[in-house]
């Protein structure tokens, strides 16, 4: 078999490293793997307030901030997932 001198494991092993459920449940616990999806759940949910207060900026301060209509829009269009 051949091994990945830099990690010293097998390719395989280097490809699909945290996809099995339990080596991920293993490495973070149960109470990280809560702890990841609530942070996740609360990043979305920020995004999308952030991009609705974005929305309701008017004109001044979105030039005070250097920011134009295409800009918000181009933002607001964006799924929640995305950054």
């Amino acid at each position: 078999m051949f091994k990945n001198e830099t990690l010293n494991v097998a390719p395989a092993a280097c490809m699909t490293a945290g996809t099995n459920s339990s080596v991920f449940t293993h490495k973070r616990g149960r109470h990280g793997v809560a702890h990841a999806i609530v942070t996740t759940l609360l990043t979305w949910q920020d995004r999308l307030r952030q991009r609705q207060t974005l929305l309701e900026l008017d004109d001044r301060s979105l030039t005070d901030m250097g920011i134009s209509h295409s800009d918000v829009e181009y933002e607001v269009s964006k799924p929640f997932w995305i950054r």
